[in-house]
């Protein structure tokens, strides 16, 4: 932090300038994979300011017009804590003010003006979410998704086994059986049947901290299952029913896709042979017939998927309750929506190389659009209250 001071200081730079520069080089260490060091940047510019304005990448629209005003409230921690708004709010004529909740403090008296708020903060920092419930209980302006909402009530419904016991009698939705053991559970015993009495050979397994991958293996044998406890040092892991979903093509597709309001729009689809799927492991780049499937899914999506699954997408919207949260899916082989997880702070962008993703540049403006729309509905349905 020092050094990045001293590099910023200057006869013109302001100690405004300083922090926010500084805020910006934590950020871009998480996004770039330096967690550790993104974190103590974090940490140590939290001390200096709590609270961040957004600079706007576009002008308010219309004559007169002036940009929506949001104030966004955070957690401090890394990239799986918070929603990145600001990949959406970079598209659209928004005011975006971010302020950083402090654990045990009362948010400040002093805050931005502001149409309406937004919690962005994920069910990684429930000690935070669960102190925001009571700070926002009579909030003057509309609150999007709702930290009541992020913790699902009753049901921890943005957990791995949450989502399981949510979804476990559904129709029209898949959601794996999933359950979270303490490690010396699993070591005492290595029997599926004790562990999961419905569960089947293979299974997936998992700290149940980790995300996009991290320490995922497929175990066919309680053998398998022994080697991975010892070869992982979480005190908890996650255990999942393993779901082969592959086409008949040998490929495996898995969607992302965002409700916006209720109403489901794709962000993307990965296309790979290898059962742990993620868009960047899926050589989307190094395929123009896999971007080209992708494209075709995209302009058929409404028409297509959606429609196919449109009792479990309005069954996961309602359960959840959330005005804006992403879901990872595909197609079970019986043809029900195979939910892998519900997500508060996967990244949505438009960041792709436009030379090779073309497509998806009208397709994420929507996406962008809706959020707006969203943002807006909401501040009449307010106004029209008032």
């Amino acid at each position: 932090m020092a050094e990045i001071a001293a590099e910023l200081s200057g006869p013109f730079a302001s100690e405004a300038d300083i922090v926010g520069a500084a805020f910006d080089t934590a950020m871009l260490a998480l996004l770039s994979g330096q967690t550790a060091l993104g974190r103590a940047l974090l940490h140590d510019v939290l001390f200096q300011a709590r609270l961040f304005r957004v600079v706007p990448s576009l002008p308010a629209q219309g004559d007169g017009a002036r940009r929506l005003r949001v104030l966004g409230f955070l957690a401090a921690g890394d990239l799986q804590t918070n929603l990145p708004i600001e990949f959406i709010t970079a598209h659209l004529p928004v005011q975006l003010d971010l302020l950083f909740v402090a654990l045990g403090e009362d948010l400040p008296d002093a805050l931005p003006e502001h149409d309406l708020a937004i919690c962005l903060v994920s069910d990684a920092r429930r000690d935070i979410l669960r102190q925001l419930i009571c700070q926002l209980a009579s909030w003057p302006r509309p609150v999007i998704n709702h930290p009541a909402h992020v913790l699902g009530g009753h049901v921890e419904a943005l957990t791995r086994d949450g989502m399981a016991q949510l979804f476990s009698g559904s129709r029209s939705v898949l959601a794996p059986l999933t359950r979270s053991f303490a490690r010396d559970e699993i070591e005492s015993s290595l029997e599926l049947a004790r562990l999961m009495p419905h569960a089947t050979w293979p299974i997936l397994a998992r700290p149940d901290t980790s995300h996009a991958g991290d320490r995922l293996a497929l175990l066919h044998t309680p053998q398998d299952l022994a080697v991975y406890v010892q070869s992982v040092s979480a005190e908890r892991i996650t255990l999942s029913q393993f779901v082969d979903y592959r086409d008949v093509d040998g490929m495996f597709r898995k969607r992302r896709v965002a409700l916006i309001d209720g109403k489901p729009f794709l962000c993307h689809m990965a296309i790979c042979s290898h059962w742990m799927v993620h868009y960047v492991n899926a050589g989307m780049l190094d395929s123009a017939e896999k971007r080209a499937e992708e494209a075709a899914a995209m302009a058929a999506f409404d028409a297509g998927f959606a429609q196919r699954h449109r009792a479990a997408l309005t069954e996961i919207s309602a359960a959840l309750g959330l005005d804006y949260v992403l879901i990872d899916c595909a197609e079970a082989p019986d043809g029900r929506l195979l939910l892998f997880e519900v997500e508060m702070a996967a990244i949505v962008h438009a960041l792709d190389p436009v030379d090779l993703f073309a497509y998806k540049q009208p397709q994420m403006q929507r996406v962008f659009t809706a959020f707006q729309r969203m943002l807006e509905q909401s501040c009449g349905a307010s106004m029209a209250a008032s």
